[in-house]
């Protein structure tokens, strides 16, 4: 099958381009934003997309298009995918001081890295970790569920987010992620230098 005909392929090149121009469009006319970004067909790209209009709509309606947003990325065909993109508008939504909806989308992005079965692919809930990274109250409520979701796995892109954690100013302000990410790296050397002595 070609490019061209394969579904899934041309509606994720259709989002890419339509999303490019939600991004244009958002602070100029975002009434036609929003009309292109509804358009999407590819939950992935619309998620963005819708997440990046509720960014300029009237506080009226940014409520809506943010359920919208997050309703998108739920739409994705597995649990990395959907918490992955579902940041959008978690992060959004957090930044626009809507918390009511901040804890609902964050409670749900927890849900799904507790489905994960994938050490590896659970490790998107870094991602959450940046989203909500400038509030107290969320990173408290979203501590053990980051432990739990990035309590295995390794190698390099593993090693890379932890060190890119420990040197974020904001999360630096909460010392038990500090605390569990220099343990985690501990326990990552450890396993490096047991795993060279036996070859």
């Amino acid at each position: 099958m070609s490019f061209a005909n394969d579904p899934q392929k041309s509606h994720m090149r259709e989002g890419v381009s339509l999303r490019g121009k939600v991004d244009i469009l958002a602070d100029k006319d975002v009434d036609q934003a929003y009309a292109i970004a509804k358009s999407i067909k590819h939950p992935w790209y619309r998620c963005q997309a819708l997440a990046k209009v509720a960014e300029y709509s009237s506080d009226t309606f940014s409520k809506n298009i943010l359920q919208e947003s997050f309703d998108s990325a739920m739409m994705c065909h597995d649990e990395n995918r959907r918490v992955s993109v579902a940041c959008w508008p978690l992060g959004v939504s957090l930044r626009l001081g809507k918390r009511d909806l901040t804890q609902r989308f964050l409670d749900e992005c927890m849900r799904q890295l507790n489905m994960d079965n994938d050490p590896i692919s659970r490790w998107c809930a870094t991602q959450v970790l940046y989203a909500i990274k400038t509030d107290t109250a969320f990173l408290m409520h979203f501590f053990h569920t980051f432990q739990k979701a990035t309590s295995q796995g390794h190698g390099w892109r593993v090693e890379k987010s932890i060190k890119y954690l420990l040197n974020d100013s904001d999360i630096d302000k909460d010392q038990r992620y500090i605390d569990y990410l220099h343990q985690r790296q501990a326990g990552i050397e450890k396993w490096k230098t047991a795993h060279k002595a036996k070859n």
